[in-house]
């Protein structure tokens, strides 16, 4: 049974939905004829900007935006993207989706993300279908992981997917004291994880700062690294992560977990070399 929508603005909605057909689509969005026969679709509720409908039709994701903005149709091939972005910090939600020549970023509100997950889930699954690491195997996934970071890993993992090594850095204080004043602050945590279908990073940390409600999970296919390695500068060491389309990942590594990432950066790069 399809929905019947009534005139209504759709900026005024306040969760995201699935869409099985056209007919589910809000009135005031004017789908292209060419989306009809849309395999699942998922409508996003105003975030900083207006909504909008991302559709997934054979192996094309497409992005429609809300016809006030003005903004024409934005489409890409599945194969072309080499990065996903999904965050959510309390209501502000984004999924950033990153290839060679496009960086598209849809901002929305997060009450019901679960629509969100699920369209994400199926659009996983048709663009996850590379070969994966060898030489590689499973680990105890969320082992050492704190509640916070062992819910978030949980949510990512699909039906199947296994993680085969894994380097974490928890949240932490640091406090320190100056003449009279006592400070203190927090650090982001980190998780970097290598599954049998992606790289994983999943992070706290927003603009540089630590965020205790909330979380940044940023994925690539195995096919999409180019490289790993740890690099010091300015008196910290970073873990780059180099992709296909030219952009980096860039982690900081406490000198506490250096060896420890040191060791997940060469395992990758070996498990990279020994494929056929």
């Amino acid at each position: 049974m399809t929905a019947e929508w009534p005139a209504k603005d759709s900026r005024d909605y306040i969760v995201a939905f699935e869409l099985s057909s056209t007919n589910d689509c809000p009135a005031d969005f004017d789908l292209p004829s060419s989306m009809a026969g849309f395999a699942t679709g998922l409508f996003l509720p105003r975030g900083d900007r207006d909504p909008c409908v991302l559709l997934l039709k054979g192996d094309t994701l497409s992005i429609v935006s809300h016809p006030s903005t003005g903004e024409p149709l934005r489409q890409c091939a599945i194969e072309q993207i080499s990065s996903v972005e999904s965050g959510h910090m309390l209501l502000k939600g984004w999924l950033r989706f990153t290839g060679s020549g496009f960086d598209y970023t849809i901002r929305y509100n997060t009450r019901g993300i679960g629509p969100v997950l699920r369209f994400m889930r199926c659009f996983r699954g048709g663009w996850l279908r590379g070969a994966g690491p060898h030489g590689t195997s499973e680990a105890d996934a969320g082992a050492g992981l704190d509640i916070k970071f062992g819910n978030a890993l949980a949510g990512e993992m699909d039906s199947g997917e296994t993680v085969l090594m894994q380097v974490f850095q928890p949240p932490r204080e640091v406090r320190s004291r100056s003449w009279w004043l006592r400070r203190h602050h927090w650090i982001a945590g980190d998780l970097l994880a290598l599954t049998s279908r992606r790289l994983l990073w999943i992070t706290d940390r927003e603009r540089g700062f630590y965020w205790r409600y909330g979380s940044i999970a940023s994925y690539a296919p195995f096919d999409a690294v180019l490289g790993i390695g740890l690099t010091s500068g300015r008196g910290r060491d970073i873990l780059r992560v180099e992709l296909n389309d030219g952009s980096a990942w860039q982690i900081p590594i406490a000198f506490e977990h250096r060896r420890v990432a040191e060791e997940f950066a060469g395992a990758l790069e070996i498990s990279r070399g020994v494929r056929p």
